[in-house]
């Protein structure tokens, strides 16, 4: 899992420049707007996009963590069904579900049944062969390609070419042959070895990153872990560092900045570490996106916490490859159909 994390990086820039070459017609019907479907870190690419093009999006974009799609999906729907292994019940049957609606469809897998579904329509087949989460690449270059092409999001190839630099270096310095004492990946989950982690994402903008964060603490270090969101988390979540001490000291605060928050959000983070937080929690650690550009800031922070997380399940003697508790749901569903 290490190794594969550790190439992001080059993932990246293959899946942006296969992409990019593959054909990606334009919809029929021009579309009102965007929905795309997924599970788990397929559904969390989508997410991620929707963040990093919020400036600038043209259309809506809305993603679906179900079987179900909304009533309006239709003729004039663009549906994005992504799912790595093409086999993600939830994802299938929304697919089928757009196919029938008659929105245009674009598939992102690496082949399975969502790849026989998408014949004669928009696929993107993407390498195959790793855990879906350490894909998150193959599954995110696809669809910005596509709002590349399509033109609804202005041009995506500086920031990606920034990515993958600001990555690469990142990298060279979190690697398992770097020591603790340099390795800011290392450090943390060292901090992080014996607490529940909440991860707390800076502004709503980084709210996908935390998200992935907790989810690759859930899957690679087989821990509990929550996320929350500034400035929201200090309507509700401050109010339960109030917790009994012997509880709260048991978990620690990951506040994850992108390096362009504005005054007001830096003051209410302030604010909130010592009105609550830091009095209460076993550590507080701030963790700071890498780059100029909003996407570079975002992958930056996804890598660090990827890393983090394989790190940990070092620590904690796991290894953090399977995750048997999702195949025994899987089969007992199965089972049970």
């Amino acid at each position: 899992m290490l190794k594969t994390v550790l190439t992001l990086p080059g993932q990246l820039l293959e899946a942006w420049e296969r992409a990019l070459a593959a054909p990606l017609p334009r919809p029929e019907v021009p579309p009102s707007h965007i929905v795309a479907v997924g599970m788990g870190g397929s559904a969390i690419a989508a997410d991620l996009i929707g963040a990093y093009l919020a400036p600038r999006l043209a259309l809506p974009l809305v993603t679906i963590r179900d079987a179900r799609l909304p009533a309006y999906v239709g003729r004039g729907s663009v549906v994005i069904a992504t799912s790595y292994s093409g086999e993600t019940d939830e994802t299938l049957a929304a697919a089928e579900a757009a196919v029938a609606s008659g929105a245009h469809v674009v598939a992102v897998t690496s082949g399975g049944r969502l790849a026989a579904l998408a014949a004669g329509r928009t696929l993107l087949r993407v390498r195959g062969g790793l855990p879906p989460r350490a894909a998150l690449a193959y599954l995110l270059a696809p669809t910005l390609a596509v709002f590349e092409k399509w033109g609804v999001a202005g041009s995506c190839a500086a920031d990606v070419d920034e990515a993958v630099g600001v990555l690469r270096v990142i990298a060279t310095e979190t690697g398992p042959d770097v020591p603790l004492t340099r390795n800011p990946a290392k450090q943390l989950a060292e901090a992080l070895r014996d607490v529940v982690p909440a991860v707390y994402a800076g502004t709503p903008g980084l709210a996908p990153v935390a998200r992935r964060w907790k989810t690759q603490f859930n899957e690679n270090s087989k821990t509990l872990a929550t996320w929350d969101t500034f400035p929201e988390l200090t309507h509700n979540e401050v109010v339960g560092w109030g917790a009994p001490a012997d509880l709260a000291c048991r978990v620690a605060a990951v506040i994850l900045l992108g390096g362009d928050e504005d005054a007001q959000a830096l003051r209410r983070i302030g604010a909130s570490r010592s009105a609550a937080i830091d009095r209460a929690a076993a550590s507080v650690h701030e963790v700071r996106g890498r780059g100029t550009g909003r996407l570079a800031r975002m992958l930056s922070l996804v890598f660090l916490g990827d890393l983090t997380s394989v790190y940990l399940a070092y620590l904690r003697g796991v290894d953090p490859t399977p995750v048997e508790a999702i195949d025994r749901i899987k089969q007992a569903v199965r089972a049970a159909s």
